[in-house]
């Protein structure tokens, strides 16, 4: 049996990973996927059942399983994100905004050790922001060169989206420097934050 684990990502991610898995399975095996989040198992069980795969899943704690028992199937045209319906809103309810690359005041030496420990902690968090945005040096975070990029991109992984400062981008001379998130605008930045119910500034 096929182990797939996507415990914390965020949708569309387990529809297409499982999509994938299955298009890989070998012809007799079966499919064990495993997440954490109950919108993420009712979008996969969706998935399958339209495309006539069946499948039964079961909860163990905080975790579910679903066991596929795959038969051929034509996934070609299936689009796993025509069936990403995101998880409830209060999960996702805040945004957190990086002004700098490193956190606090005063030793800026300590505050780039601090905004790693403050990032890794992030991670482990059972609920992500729905967004991260960087401003002024807060965009040397997602350049290629960052001590903080894999983490950054741990994150997006798993669902958050990622927003980057283009004039700040501009104004350092970095923009092709950009490894992870999307160059955005200050319209759209502003109306992430009117449209959340709060923001944290780093």
């Amino acid at each position: 049996m096929k182990i797939l684990d996507v415990i914390g990502k965020r949708c569309p991610l387990p529809l297409i990973a499982t999509k994938k898995a299955l298009k890989d399975l070998p012809e007799g095996e079966a499919l064990k996927v495993i997440t954490d989040s109950e919108t993420s198992r009712d979008n996969v069980s969706r998935f399958l059942q339209d495309n006539n795969i069946k499948s039964d899943w079961s909860k163990s704690g905080d975790v579910f399983e679903i066991l596929i028992n795959y038969q051929e199937a034509d996934l070609e045209d299936a689009r796993a994100e025509d069936y990403c319906i995101s998880d409830p809103p209060a999960e996702q309810g805040f945004v957190i905004v990086f002004t700098r690359n490193y956190l606090g005041e005063g030793s800026e030496e300590l505050g780039k050790i601090l905004i790693n420990g403050y990032l890794d902690t992030l991670i482990a968090n059972e609920k992500l922001p729905g967004k991260m945005m960087f401003f002024n040096s807060g965009v040397l975070m997602v350049l290629k060169d960052s001590d903080q990029l894999e983490m950054i991109r741990e994150l997006e992984d798993a669902g958050v989206e990622m927003l980057v400062c283009g004039t700040c981008l501009e104004f350092f001379d970095k923009t092709r420097d950009l490894a992870v998130g999307r160059i955005s605008n200050m319209y759209e930045i502003l109306d992430g934050m009117i449209g959340t119910a709060k923001v944290l500034t780093v």
